[in-house]
């Protein structure tokens, strides 16, 4: 492949290779997009359905609570409880008739203490039956309240009601997918059930109250469930939405339609969702096959009062709808892609063709060149790349013009050049002379501060005599008072002098650098300069011994710190840590301050002594270059890091030794 694009020119092979680049890329990110873009989509559509599926549980729950209410209501009422305590069952008839009017249960019914039916409302004649294997009614039979979804087989439901059993018969329709079953015909009937005891006056359970909504073929829940979610949306003249609800695993009550138009009843779930939901009583949610189209669904299994699963509730959305719109969105998406392909090729058309264009010159220019002539250069008419290359291009020919004369006027002055280089040498010579000079005066300075730090001292005690004689208005006492003041900081330069120039030895001994750091800042924390600064000590207390000066030691840390102090001009922050590196096995120590900063270009020189940037008289600039000869002696290293109105961090890193 890459022999072959060397066969191509320049300008092809520049648009080959970004055609196929910019083509993998997009094939790629198309890719990637559509993935993410249906993954979206359907995300959102699951998203949708569990929604749609609690609005459903809500209405499913409100119909049983309005029945459990209403039930309570009854029970507890004056009106029944006095009516069963006097056998007055005409009046008991008529309460229980208006309360059927007003939450619409399909039966009424009334037990004795014992749950033998001794109250129908419909059937009044259809007496004496046990009715306590019922789960709603065995729990109102023991004093509590209950509601819950029951399944009531056919001859309970007919000695009930005798519309009942009729309603409640439903015939399965074969389907694809579902659980193998030799069951032709459905006669049990789903109840929403709700039962509540009534007591005497001494809370002794005289009997039950119960009533009962059938669910098979009857539509006003998936009904009100649809209105509330899917009433406007459509799809091809087609609701998005479905509802239903199931017996065990029978569409009982549904408004998903079959070919016909006809609702669904009669058909069966899934044998997938029915080992999720029926037999492990979990919710199940995914794309589902619902009689004649795919759905986005989601189930969730029904409980008796016993708590086993019953029955199921469901919802599901068109799946064709989403897929539909995830089209259009990948669809829309691949347009704009390619024809930002096709641009983007236009435009390296001609970007490539910029570019090549004064390569091409280039070369003549270069052949040109080649044969001797340097008069030629190449036009620049861009500041890019290309721009820079045609301009260095053109640097190139006028350095080598200007070689060739030089080369000519070398061969004609070269004993000029000769005399020339040798003067060069020669105060190359003196400047090495001199360095070696102001060498030897360092080391006479050091001599001659030792020989005058004698007559300074009598000098200040002289001064300070003779100041103690003069009255308080005596006008020499201020010219006296300024030499006592220079010949102190004479003193004090000198001092520093000699302590630079003589690296005394020391007392060596097994030290903890948090104590000496700690007898340090107490030495000088409560001077009036550290008023406002704040002082962070982040100590640890693990760190093992160094071998050491202490007193050396405190020196260099009290240097160190007042110089920070100074450079936050005595108001700001300094933190100071301690920590042991054990890789390199040092006691660590970092002193850190919010001051002005140290500018880059000085860092290198602020260990030189008499080096400072202090005001005349402020300083000697030898505390630092102390402190770096005692911390070089401990066989340490100190090092600073800092910026410019930000702050300064000076780090002092000593070996550590078994403290015996």
């Amino acid at each position: 492949m890459i022999q072959i694009l060397k066969t191509f020119s320049l300008r092809s092979r520049l648009i080959i290779v970004y055609v196929f680049i910019l083509g993998a890329g997009g094939i790629i990110t198309s890719f990637i997009g559509s993935i993410i873009v249906s993954r979206t989509i359907m995300d959102q559509a699951q998203n949708k359905v569990h929604h749609d599926l609690r609005t459903a549980r809500m209405v499913y729950q409100k119909q049983l609570q309005l029945m459990e209410k209403s039930i309570y209501l009854g029970a507890t009422g004056n009106t029944i409880h006095e009516s069963l305590q006097n056998g007055d069952y005409q009046r008991l008839r008529t309460r229980l008739k208006q309360i059927s009017r007003d939450i619409g249960v399909d039966f009424f019914s009334m037990t004795d203490k014992n749950g033998r039916v001794i109250f129908r409302l419909s059937r009044e004649n259809e007496l004496g039956e046990d009715v306590s294997s019922i789960p709603v009614i065995r729990a109102a039979l023991s004093g509590k309240a209950a509601a819950a979804t029951e399944i009531i087989s056919s001859e309970l439901l007919a000695r009930e009601n005798q519309t009942l059993s009729d309603q409640a018969l439903i015939q399965l329709i074969e389907t694809p997918g579902a659980k193998p079953t030799d069951k032709t015909v459905e006669t049990s009937g789903m109840v929403l059930m709700a039962a509540y005891p009534i007591f005497d006056k001494d809370k002794n359970v005289l009997g039950v109250l119960y009533g009962g909504h059938l669910l098979n073929n009857n539509f006003k829940i998936v009904d009100r469930v649809w209105e509330l979610v899917y009433k406007d949306e459509k799809y091809l003249n087609q609701s998005i939405g479905t509802v239903t609800i199931f017996q065990n695993d029978i569409r009982i009550s549904t408004n998903v339609r079959t070919k016909d138009g006809e609702r669904a009843i009669g058909t069966r779930v899934s044998a997938e969702v029915y080992d999720a939901v029926l037999e492990k009583g979990e919710s199940w949610s995914y794309r589902a096959f619902v009689v004649n189209d795919w759905y986005i669904s989601e189930y969730e299994p029904i409980f008796n009062y016993d708590g086993e699963v019953v029955g199921i509730l469901y919802v599901g959305l068109l799946e064709k709808t989403y897929i539909s719109i995830r089209n259009k969105v990948i669809y829309a998406f691949l347009a704009i892609a390619s024809l930002g392909f096709f641009i983007i090729i236009l435009i390296s058309y001609l970007i490539t063709r910029s570019i090549t264009r004064p390569l091409g010159e280039m070369v003549d220019v270069t052949d040109s060149i080649a044969a001797g002539d340097l008069d030629h250069e190449v036009k620049v008419d861009s500041k890019d790349e290309i721009g820079k290359l045609a301009y260095s291009f053109n640097k190139m020919v006028a350095s080598l013009r200007k070689m060739r004369q030089e080369l000519e006027e070398w061969g004609n002055t070269l004993e000029q050049k000769v005399k020339s280089r040798t003067e060069e040498l020669a105060t190359m010579q003196n400047t090495l002379m001199q360095s070696q000079r102001l060498a030897s005066v360092g080391k006479l300075a050091a001599g001659i501060a030792h020989e005058i730090n004698n007559p300074l001292g009598g000098i200040l005690v002289l001064s300070s005599l003779v100041m103690e004689e003069l009255k308080e208005d005596d006008p020499h006492r201020e010219n006296l008072q300024e030499v006592i003041k220079q010949t102190m900081r004479c003193r004090d330069i000198v001092k520093g002098l000699l302590q630079f120039s003589r690296q005394e030895k020391g007392k060596t001994e097994y030290v903890n650098i948090n104590e000496v750091l700690t007898n340090t800042l107490s030495l000088i924390e409560k001077q009036a300069l550290f008023h406002n600064i704040k002082v962070i000590k982040n100590f640890d207390q693990n760190i093992p011994s160094i071998l050491g000066d202490n007193s050396q030691l405190q020196q260099v840390f009290m240097n160190v710190i007042l110089n920070a102090v100074q450079a936050m001009a005595e108001v700001g922050e300094m933190t100071i840590n301690t920590y042991h590196d054990t890789k390199n096995e040092m006691a660590v120590v970092e002193i850190a301050d919010t001051g002005c900063g140290i500018p880059e270009e000085l860092i290198d020189r602020i260990f030189d002594p008499f080096f400072t940037t202090k005001e005349v008289g402020e300083g000697t600039g030898l505390g630092l270059a102390i402190a770096y000869g005692i911390v070089t002696k401990h066989q340490a290293r100190m090092t600073v890091k800092s910026k410019v109105n930000e702050g300064t961090t000076v780090t002092i890193k000593i070996p550590v030794v078994e403290d015996k």
